[in-house]
């Protein structure tokens, strides 16, 4: 064995999960849950939060921005618990701030462990949602990991079926 043989046995599989607010999460959550789990490999959360919009008055902007710090960390620790009870690994967590999809893309650029992108897709009439369009459309060819879509109807039993 060589020693980039050497590094890539050593090299823990990182899947990176977005975590929002949207029912399909936890399809992707499962999905991501179940694979770390099966090749003993660890789950990234990441949620980005948006620059507050109101910016006209600097306190008000402030409280905004606090609020969704506090919500954000709230959701971030609610799915943490779900990912240790599923795969017994305290998960990767990133709060970051600005454009989703750029974070994102930043993201995974920075930390070379993450080697899937996992995302739940919406179920609605209005399309898969906007994180899956753009980085499924727009933005596929600037990423060096592989995108996996989890239909947002996908049962547990068929995700675990293909996990």
């Amino acid at each position: 064995m060589n020693d980039a043989q050497t590094a890539n046995s050593d090299k823990e599989f990182v899947f990176l999960c977005v975590v929002d607010k949207s029912p399909e999460l936890s399809r992707a959550l499962r999905f991501s849950c179940q694979r770390a789990k099966r090749v003993g490999g660890r789950v990234a959360l990441v949620h980005v939060i948006q620059p507050a919009e109101f910016q006209h008055w600097m306190a008000i902007g402030d409280l905004m921005e606090e609020e969704a710090r506090e919500e954000a960390e709230a959701l971030l620790a609610e799915n943490s618990d779900r990912v240790v009870q599923a795969t017994g690994k305290t998960p990767i967590v990133h709060l970051l701030h600005g454009d989703t999809s750029e974070e994102l893309l930043k993201l995974i650029d920075e930390d070379k462990t993450i080697c899937l992108l996992v995302l739940g897709a919406a179920t609605g009439k209005d399309g898969p949602g906007p994180l899956v369009s753009y980085f499924v459309d727009k933005s596929a060819g600037r990423l060096h990991i592989p995108v996996t879509v989890v239909p947002g109807n996908m049962t547990d039993e068929e995700i675990d079926n293909i996990t």
